[in-house]
């Protein structure tokens, strides 16, 4: 059994042809979640041979369009493919209220539950989904709307420490997110600018390279991930140069990339 992402979506508001928006495949010793649901989301599933049906639970941390914009046509292709299976869906607060309105609108239905459970709080740790492989908690960050953290964390079998992925895109830099990124198997946190970029971090409410690899000095992952990676970089390793300098065990995501929980 394994534990481990596929990055489906690196980049920040807008595809590009190197990078399509937030979207992964979290992997837990056999159970699906997606995690974010950028536009596009099911073309990609299909491009890295992943299967619709597989998901189990989908996760989305805020209602902006290159985190959620997918969600709709993914929901309705998995009817049109013949899923009868319950789907959770774990959202802040208005996602359930979009998806009826949508599919309402467009003379859309599904043929098979959606569970949503929708997150509407300020602060603190809050148990958001348990199953048989994993439990998810999810806390708030720090964003122009409503956004939040989850730290995925398998169910152990036989002894061994439990492995934890802990995923924070969008956010802006605060040290009271420390507590919730703790213990982490592995980080993944957006990197949306350079350093040079940290005024405009801040105004948009994102993260440095730079502070991103401050995070995880504070937070002491094993790894750290970088994703939702702005556009204007076509040379996005000088955000990789920067981070490794505080956090040597980083990992620049890539789409298509998978990577390993340890």
């Amino acid at each position: 059994m394994n534990f481990y992402v596929t990055i489906l979506g690196s980049g920040a508001a807008l595809p590009t042809g190197r990078r399509r928006c937030s979207a992964q495949v979290v992997n837990v010793n056999g159970f699906k979640l997606l995690l974010d649901c950028a536009e596009g989301t099911q073309d990609r599933i299909r491009q890295h041979h992943l299967k619709l049906q597989s998901l189990g639970t989908i996760l989305i941390s805020h209602l902006h369009g290159d985190h959620f914009f997918g969600l709709a046509p993914l929901l309705s292709t998995m009817h049109l493919c013949g899923r009868t299976e319950p789907m959770t869906i774990v959202a802040p607060k208005g996602a359930k209220e979009v998806i009826e309105t949508t599919f309402e609108l467009t003379g859309n239905h599904v043929g098979y539950e959606l569970n949503f459970v929708e997150m509407d709080f300020s602060e603190g740790l809050h148990r958001v989904f348990e199953g048989k492989r994993c439990t998810v908690d999810a806390f708030p960050i720090l964003h122009s709307v409503p956004t939040y953290g989850f730290r995925i964390t398998e169910v152990p079998r036989g002894g061994n420490p439990a492995r934890v992925y802990t995923y924070a895109c969008d956010t802006a830099y605060s040290e009271d997110l420390v507590p919730f990124m703790r213990d982490s198997s592995l980080l993944c946190l957006e990197c949306t600018f350079a350093d040079d970029l940290a005024e405009l971090a801040r105004e948009r409410q994102h993260l440095t390279a730079g502070q991103a690899a401050r995070l995880a000095t504070l937070a002491e992952p094993k790894q750290l991930l970088l994703t939702h990676i702005s556009a204007r970089y076509k040379e996005p390793e000088l955000l990789a140069d920067q981070a490794t300098a505080l956090f040597p065990s980083t990992i620049l995501a890539t789409d298509g990339q998978i990577v390993e929980i340890k």
